[in-house]
């Protein structure tokens, strides 16, 4: 238990960083991305083949 606090903190910790505050929200909208791009692919084949 101590060992999944210690990584929630040092997650915390980077998170407040300027570049981990960066690094996480280039992850989420790369995620973002991601899935409205399956969305439109999903919608396509939807639309083309019934």
């Amino acid at each position: 238990m101590k060992r999944l606090l210690g990584y929630a903190r040092a997650i915390r910790q980077y998170l407040a960083t300027e570049k981990g505050a960066y690094d996480f929200y280039d992850a989420v909208r790369a995620v973002l991305v991601i899935f409205l791009s399956m969305a439109a692919a999903l919608a396509v084949a939807f639309f083309l083949f019934g």
